[in-house]
Formats: structure tokens, sequence, C-alpha cells
């Protein structure tokens, strides 16, 4: 069953967004499935960090924006709510310290297959651990973007890599 993310949360995951006024993540919701965290986030971007007002339109460079809010939110959210086995012991703080240590790796069939309003759209992240190497936890991420419930406009696959702390 999906739990809302709390306020302080997601301004605590998107604290490098807001000096840029490029948080573009509003609500989100967050649940677990097996060993699958899932993130729902409703999305607005009223104005884009780097085309001129009036000129932009939903693109690769702001999915990977959105994408990364929705992963500091599902993993800060997951944290507080103990949907992460191998992050018992930490807090959501704890964690944010060490937000540097997250890196994509990969990018994998990714698709862009119908336009999406900036105005209001919604995205859903599903985050799998694979394994862990030694200071690292590989985690595979499916996620999309769109106007519908599906989610499926904006499209794609994410390799990541966390720290183990």
């Amino acid at each position: 069953m999906f739990q809302s993310v709390s306020e302080d949360i997601i301004k605590k995951a998107l604290v490098t967004y807001v000096a840029k006024n490029t948080r573009y993540l509003g609500k989100a919701e967050i649940d677990k499935k097996d060993d699958t965290v899932v993130l729902r986030g409703e999305f607005s971007i009223n104005e884009s960090c780097y085309l001129s007002p009036g000129s932009g339109h939903f693109n690769a460079v702001e999915a990977i924006m959105c994408f990364n809010q929705m992963l500091y939110a599902a993993l800060l959210g997951g944290i507080e709510k103990k949907m992460f086995p191998f992050y018992d012991d930490i807090t959501a703080d704890e964690f944010n310290l060490h937000r540097r240590k997250v890196y994509i790796l990969e990018f994998e069939k990714i698709k862009f297959k119908k336009q999406i309003n900036n105005n209001c759209f919604e995205g859903v992240l599903e985050l799998k651990p694979l394994h862990v190497v030694k200071d690292k936890i590989y985690v595979n991420c499916q996620f999309g973007f769109g106007n519908d419930e599906e989610c499926k406009s904006f499209a794609g696959n994410i390799k990541v890599f966390i720290p183990v702390l």
C-alpha cells in the first residue's frame, strides 16, 4: 500500500535543486513490493532550466533531472520507512551526507513515445537492488513519465550504484 513521502523528506532529497529553482517533484508516494521499492510522483516544470520561457517541451535533460529527483526521494523516503534492509541502521539525514556517492552507470532502452505536458505530469520509479560489490549496491531503476497513470510517454531503464554505509 502506497504511503506519502513527507514534504520534509522531499525537501531533504531535493536540496541541490532548490537554489537553481529546478525542483520539479511536488508530491510523492512510496511502496515496497517484494524487494522492489516503487515511488510515484507528481511533477510540474513551469520554466525550463535552460530553454527560453515558452519555447520548452519535456526533453531528455528534464527527464534525467526528474529521474534524479525521484531517485533521491525514493532513497530517503525508503530509508525513513525502513524499506531497504541494507540501510536499517541509518537515517535519511545520515544517507544525505553521502548523496554524492550515488552514480548513474548505464542508460538502457530509453524511449520517448509521446509528448508530455510540462505543467502537470506523473512519474514512476522502481528500484530493485541487484547485488553488492565492496562498498557499492548496484540497483536497477525502471522509470517512466507521462500524463496518464501508465507513465510510459518517456520511459526506460537506468542502472545506478549507491554507497554501502
